[in-house]
This record gives C-alpha cells, structure tokens and sequence, in this order.
C-alpha cells in the first residue's frame, strides 16, 4: 500500500474528520419524533390528570392506574417488537409506531370514561414501546461516530421538548376544562413522524444482517459523505458481524457485563425519582400554600429544566464523556432530593429544588443512559438486547408510576430522601462500573468487551 493510501485510511479512520451530510441531520430530527410522540404522552397527563380527578372523580389509586397504564401498554409491544426486528427493518417498526401514536391520541381524546380512557393510554402505550427501543437504535446505527452521541442525544432533546409542549398545552386548557384536546393534540405530530419515516432509509447495519450488501453500502456512501469512509464503515460492520457466528446464546454470554450494567442503570433511571416530578408535580405542589396555580409554575419548571440541561448536554457529550456527565448528574440530584426532602413546603424554594433536579437529570442520566443502550451492546444482538433493557425500563416505570401517589400519600416527604440515597449509590456505581465509550466506534466498543471478557475469562475465551 503506498504512502497516499495509507493517509487516505487514517483519515478514514478519523471519526474528527468525518464530513456530516445534511441528509443526516434532517434523518435525525424525523426520527427524533419518535422521541417527542413519548414526551408528549407522558408529560399531557400531568395537565390532564387534574381535570380527570375533578371531572371523573378519580381516586389516588385510579391516578397511579390511568397514569401507568401508558408504560403498561409499552411492555407487550417491546416483545413482540424485538421478536420482528429480525425480519423487519428498525424504520418499518418506527412506522407502525407512529400509525399507534396517530390512533392511539385520537382514541384518548374521544374516551367517555375513565375505563375506555385507560384502554386507549394502554394501547397508545404500544407505540410508545416501540418508539422508544427502535428510534434509538436506529438514529445510532445511521449516526456518523463523532457526532454519534449529539445525534442520539436529539432524541432525549426531543422526549423533553415533548414534556414541556405537553405542559404549555395542559396549561393552556386549564381555564376551559378540556382535557379531551391535551391528550388528543398529539396526533399531529404523530402525522410528520409517520411521513418521516415513510421517506427515511433502512440501516445499513440491519441491511448487512439481512445479506442485503450492496443496500448498505448505498445508504452508507449517501450518509458519510465519502466512499471510503462508507466503504471502511462497510467492512468494520463485517468483520464485527463474522466474529459473531457463534449464535444467540454464545453472544448473550458474551455480552452478560454490558447487559448488568444497563440494567443496574435502569433501575437508577427511573427509582431517582424523575417521574414523580413528570406526571405529578400539580400533586405535589397542590397543598404547598402557593395557591391554584402552584402546579403551573412546577411544570413549567420541570419543562424548561429538562429542555435547557439537555440542550446544553448535546455539544458537550461527545467532548466531556458519558462517565464525567453521569456523575455530575448524579450529584445534582442527591443534592436538590435532601433539598426537597428537608423543605418540602417551602413554596418557591421547593420548586427550585425540582428544577435543580429536573435539570441535573436532564445533563446527564436522561440523554447519556438511552446513549449508552445501543453503543454497548452487541450488534448481532443490539435489537433484543435493547428490548430486555426498555422492558425493564418499562416495567420500572410503570411501577413507579403507579406506586408514587400511594407511597407520597403514606410517607410524606421521605420518599425524597429515599430518591436522594439512591442518587448518591447511582454516583458510586456510575463511577466504579460504568465504562466510558465516547469516540469509539461502534464496533469498537464491541472488541473493548470482547478484550475484557478474555482477560478475565482467557480459558473459556480460548476454547470459544
């Protein structure tokens, strides 16, 4: 190889010196729906659930159901989501997502009574599985390495971005009463996520799986910008894929650390308390001796909190690292859940300490934990591997969220000091067991896993 050549490859190699398409970009933000659809969702019943209560008489039992019942109707989607992605392309999925989201929003604006609405929340819940497991997927598999994590980020922008479009509405028909038009306005962008990925292009990672070659290198050399990035891109995504021929069970195996650290993840995701602030800040707040509109300014906090931290974490999530982001998220946290804990009446300092927490969550543990799903796991198993880690999200969620309204009920503010000492074991953990994976390919997070596990294992990597 001459001298030429082998600058042309290390430039390749380069991921800083990757030229950005606009194609990708505009891929990012139609997928980035995906996102939002889930915001909206989730956020809407927060400006809902006051008027259900005081229109359908809605007990705190029945608010934690009708609530839940979203993240509920995720779980069942999820499976038979990851069981399709073998057959179906990831855009395919993202399209019959945005047909439930479209069907799903109508059904709740038109429900009479709160047993139809739940049965649409739970069938709205269907896309909202699905959105989220397969949006991320696929804006990773199609995002150029350098600008992976501000590309993936887009969609935790957009999720948050979703929360507060949601709070604006509820706010907005507070004074009339119409519940029907905050949970049913979401249709409308269901509508351009829907024609989004009706024009978007398949992976070319999925492509390759599928034996379709010379479509991957098609959609490769459209979104890379040259042909021998596309074609080094091609062959890293091969030679992973080859080195993989072992089968499921070898691969899960294999794949056993990344998984546990996801999972633990999870677990500190959604047991930190960010959905009590999400669905039920109007509850909290409701008794804080800030009159009527206490909820409102909560909400708008939460809303504004997460779209400002997350907004600022995009341009700095690649450069800082996913460890660094984590851990600053993780002390935020802690700190404003004493605050809240300590002072949970306290009028205008309460609310800050939600928004102080709103927003270290939305710097680091929102957008950096649905980065991290995709990037470390195995792409001969990114699909299920993605689908165990949202079901267990869900589920989290789901009992979360149908817990809170009991549990704030029954212990009062303590449950803030509950959410606080798990923040500070979340910190511990992200900083002893969370490997950082920043700058690294794809394919080579895989071989830093690989590499581990025979150092670790170097008999059994032997014989395997």
């Amino acid at each position: 190889m001459t001298e030429s050549s082998d600058t042309a490859v290390d430039m390749a190699r380069d991921h800083s010196k990757e030229p950005i398409p606009g194609k990708v970009i505009l891929i990012a933000v139609l997928a980035g729906f995906s996102g939002l659809l889930y915001g909206y969702d989730s956020g809407a019943i927060s400006g809902a659930l006051p008027l259900l209560i005081d229109q359908m008489g809605l007990n705190v039992g029945e608010q934690g159901l009708i609530t839940s019942l979203l993240l509920w109707g995720a779980l069942p989607s999820i499976i038979g989501a990851t069981l399709a992605a073998r057959r179906f392309d990831r855009r395919h999925l993202l399209i019959v997502a945005a047909v439930i989201f479209l069907i799903g929003s109508i059904a709740c604006a038109i429900a009479p009574n709160p047993v139809v609405l739940g049965a649409a929340r739970f069938f709205l819940g269907l896309g909202v599985g699905i959105a989220n497991m397969f949006g991320l997927i696929y804006l990773s598999e199609l995002s150029p390495t350098r600008i992976r994590g501000l590309l993936t980020g887009l969609y935790q922008l957009a999720v948050n971005f979703g929360i507060l479009a949601a709070y604006i509405v509820g706010d907005a028909f507070q004074a009339s009463g119409r519940w029907e038009w905050i949970l049913g306005i979401g249709a409308l962008p269901a509508v351009i996520f829907l024609i989004g990925m009706v024009l978007a292009p398949a992976s070319p990672r999925w492509l390759i799986t599928r034996g379709r070659d010379d479509d991957a290198r098609q959609v490769l050399n459209s979104l890379r910008g040259t042909e021998e990035i596309a074609r080094l891109e091609f062959n890293d995504i091969k030679a992973s894929l080859a080195q993989q021929e072992g089968g499921i069970g070898m691969v899960l195996r294999s794949a056993r650390r990344p998984m546990i650290v996801l999972l633990i993840l999870t677990f500190f995701q959604v047991f930190t308390g960010i959905n009590a602030v999400v669905y039920y800040a109007p509850i909290i707040f409701a008794e804080s001796g800030m009159g009527a509109n206490a909820g409102a300014y909560a909400n708008y906090g939460v809303g504004i909190a997460l779209v400002a931290s997350t907004a600022i974490a995009l341009p700095i999530i690649d450069k800082l690292g996913r460890v660094k982001l984590l851990a600053i998220s993780m002390i935020g946290q802690t700190i404003a859940m004493i605050g809240l804990w300590l002072l949970p009446d306290a009028g205008w300092i309460s609310i800050f300490a939600v928004f102080i927490y709103t927003f270290a969550f939305g710097i680091g543990m929102g957008p950096v934990f649905w980065l991290l799903v995709p990037e470390v796991l195995p792409l001969s198993i990114r699909a299920i591997g993605t689908g165990i880690i949202t079901f267990a999200q869900y589920l989290f969620n789901a009992i979360f969220s149908w817990a809170f309204p009991v549990a704030l009920d029954a212990i009062g503010s303590i449950v803030f000091f509950i959410f606080a000492l798990l923040s500070a074991s979340a910190l511990w953990f992200v900083l002893a067991r969370v490997p950082e994976t920043s700058n690294r390919s794809l394919e080579e997070i895989e071989a830093f896993w690989r590499t581990e596990r025979a150092a670790k294992h170097p008999q059994s990597s032997t014989q395997n």
